[in-house]
């Protein structure tokens, strides 16, 4: 019997409209912010925001630079977004995202799941970059007092 594949779920608070967190997921400039790790920005980003369209991202560091590519299969706005996601990361393997927004009082509650990923340190590894996306995404979002 085959272990089951380890599955990486990260959630984060944003306080932001859901429409203003779910389009910014699909949107170049606003996407370009945030869909990079750590240390890493967004050096290279082209998007087909529809079901069944493409995109491709190059994150960049001191490490080097590293291209992610998926496909989108579910696009609810502002609800739910579903997309493949392979990378060297995920070693050439397409693994699927999962992210649901919910609104809550104060903003939107943000859930990202993926699955299909070969290894827990592989996991452990998406784990700590999706965390990182979130809250980059919080602060290129979220309403600011004026």
């Amino acid at each position: 019997m085959t272990a089951p594949r380890p599955v990486v779920e990260v959630a984060a608070i944003i306080r932001a409209p859901r429409e203003l967190v779910f389009d910014a997921w699909l949107t170049p400039a606003r996407l370009g912010a945030f869909l990079c790790a750590g240390d890493s920005h967004v050096a290279a980003l082209e998007i087909d925001p529809r079901v069944g369209g493409e995109f491709r991202v190059v994150m960049s560091s001191e490490r080097g630079s590293f291209e992610h590519r998926g496909r989108f299969l579910e696009i609810d706005r502002p609800r739910r977004l579903r997309f493949t996601w392979a990378s060297e990361a995920t070693h050439g393997l397409d693994t699927t995202v999962s992210i649901t927004f919910e609104p809550i009082e104060g903003g939107t509650r943000v859930a990202l799941v993926h699955e299909g990923l070969s290894d827990s340190e592989t996991a452990a590894r998406h784990q700590g970059g999706w965390a990182s996306i979130l809250t980059k995404c919080a602060g290129a979002v979220e309403l600011r007092p004026a």
